[in-house]
């Protein structure tokens, strides 16, 4: 009778370790589903910051956001189009331009532009400028040279000067109106990953600001290209993010500024 009892007890207790077990796991679960998913570093030796984020001096900077890159039937969508379709391009931008109108930081777009003019007289084409000629890239007036549906400008937008070189800095105002609007710091992404948002952080950082770079709301020309760019934002930038970690800390610094 005692030995009846004994192990009913031992029962019990082992029924309420397994149950707070498994309610342990199933509360894991839920908290790894809801997890941030930050940006692996692919060189182990790169030293990592994270910079303050002051909402006053902060502006989101998107290279290309036109339907030649990331819409279906853009005249660069053969070269691009499977990688920005994987990464969720698109969605990302999107994601990134709405969240900076909820915390109050303003949108800049750094657009490519081409005039027929410019496509009948230019001579010296390197290997970018005779892929995006071949192609008929951002010819001024065109559909492919309009933003993509999705990311039209808005109240919170500034439209630089289109760029005909890879850098806004070098042929367009980003410089003159970053500082205008009292910027510092830049959280870059756009289209394409190696060749515009690349160049772009170049100067960016040549011209003294901070930057982070989103890396998974940007595109290339096949994997190897965008592992190249993913390399170099991470000796370029001050830090390279994912969507999701970004806006995590834009949608807390919002909260403690208020």
């Amino acid at each position: 009778m005692k030995n009846t009892k004994a192990l009913s007890i031992l029962i019990t207790i082992l029924a309420t370790c397994l149950n707070h077990s498994i309610a342990l796991s199933d509360s894991d679960h839920k908290h790894n589903a809801t997890t941030v998913t930050g940006y692996v570093y692919q060189q182990e030796f790169m030293p990592r910051q994270t910079l303050e984020i002051d909402l006053n001096k902060t502006a989101i900077f998107i290279t290309d956001p036109q339907n030649d890159f990331i819409s279906e039937g853009g005249a660069g969508w053969s070269l691009v189009g499977e990688g920005v379709v994987a990464g969720k391009v698109v969605e990302r931008l999107v994601q990134l331009r709405n969240t900076a109108r909820t915390v109050g930081i303003p949108v800049f777009y750094s657009t490519h532009m081409y005039t027929k003019k410019d496509y009948d007289n230019w001579t010296s084409l390197n290997g970018i400028d005779k892929i995006m000629f071949e192609n008929k890239l951002f010819i001024q007036g065109t559909w492919g040279h309009d933003f993509h549906p999705d990311l039209k400008p808005d109240g919170n937008t500034i439209v630089l000067n289109p760029h005909k070189g890879l850098s806004n800095f070098w042929t367009g105002d980003a410089a003159l109106q970053l500082r205008q609007y009292g910027v510092t710091t830049l959280i870059m992404t756009g289209m394409v990953a190696n060749m515009c948002v690349e160049s772009h952080a170049r100067d960016a950082i040549e011209n003294g600001f901070d930057l982070i770079i989103v890396a998974d709301a940007t595109a290339a020309a096949g994997a190897d290209a965008l592992k190249a760019a993913h390399i170099n934002y991470e000796f370029l930038a001050h830090e390279v993010v994912t969507t999701d970690e970004i806006i995590k800390r834009l949608h807390k610094a919002k909260a403690e500024k208020n």
